[in-house]
């Protein structure tokens, strides 16, 4: 598929789509981009926790920050929505290593909030996401607060979030904690949406332990994704770095105004979009 044929079918998907979207996407090989008003800045989903892990990986590949340190869970942590740590006792002391794994891989809510006081708050993020030239982006809270705030972004500013991952050099982010990030992110667990056609599973490395059937391979390890979902009433959001045999692309995606879906059921039209998204990206870029 070539970008002309991509950006016919990207226009159809959009004219059937019921909602708005807002994209970036950024072909790292060929310089190819699709640009959907990416610069528009609003309230993010579980997506910007990316920008907590950069901030996190950052201080643990300078020394600032031991992985090991252990934090104690408080009630007042506990926090609704994705995650299981608010079903734990108050007391147990996680590492700070494991609770950006489970920030990441299960999108966990409570230790997001833990994470992000341990990196210094709100402020620190936001310092991180300055120093790094990321646009349209505001960190206001922890998530699920009285009155609400947490992140606001803008497809671009995902986008350049994946950018740094791939390229940490350019923007003088560590490459260990680049590395340190991408870790973590390809044990993330959602791959009913972006990643549903993708030849992708956070399973891939036990897939194919000593797997000879090719079609397994194929399904299972075509390539590399480094991503992180999110969603809300209404809302879903995407951030990628993508890695095939021929090439490298990036994503923002946010996709809003989605009339009478439930948030986490893959009927979500939202859902649908970013599939589709991800599968064409894939059959034009990879």
């Amino acid at each position: 598929m070539n970008d002309n044929t991509l950006q016919h079918q990207l226009e159809q998907l959009i004219a059937a789509f019921p909602g708005r979207v807002f994209l970036h996407a950024h072909n790292l090989t060929t310089g190819a981009q699709i640009v959907i008003d990416d610069d528009v800045a609003s309230r993010c989903a579980s997506e910007a926790k990316l920008f907590i892990l950069l901030t996190y990986a950052e201080q643990v590949a300078t020394g600032h920050l031991d992985s090991a340190h252990r934090v104690t869970l408080a009630a007042a942590d506990q926090v609704p929505g994705s995650g299981v740590m608010r079903f734990a006792t108050p007391g147990l002391q996680p590492t700070a290593s494991f609770l950006a794994y489970l920030m990441m891989t299960v999108s966990d809510n409570t230790t997001t909030n833990m994470l992000l006081d341990v990196v210094g708050g709100p402020v620190a993020v936001q310092a991180t996401v300055d120093r790094l030239g990321i646009p349209d982006t505001t960190i206001h809270n922890k998530i699920w607060q009285p009155g609400g705030g947490w992140i606001e972004s803008s497809a671009r500013g995902l986008a350049r979030a994946a950018m740094v991952l791939d390229r940490p050099d350019q923007y003088s982010y560590p490459p260990a904690a680049a590395g340190i990030c991408k870790t973590i992110m390809t044990h993330h667990y959602e791959d009913n949406g972006l990643a549903r056609y993708l030849p992708w599973s956070p399973f891939a490395a036990e897939m194919i332990d000593g797997e000879t059937d090719q079609q397994v391979i194929d399904n299972y390890a075509g390539m590399k994704l480094y991503t992180k979902a999110g969603y809300t009433l209404a809302y879903r959001g995407d951030v990628a770095l993508c890695i095939t045999p021929r090439s490298r692309y990036i994503l923002g995606l946010k996709c809003r105004d989605i009339p009478g879906a439930k948030p986490l059921n893959a009927a979500n039209p939202g859902f649908t979009f970013s599939a589709e998204l991800g599968r064409l990206l894939y059959e034009s870029w990879g």
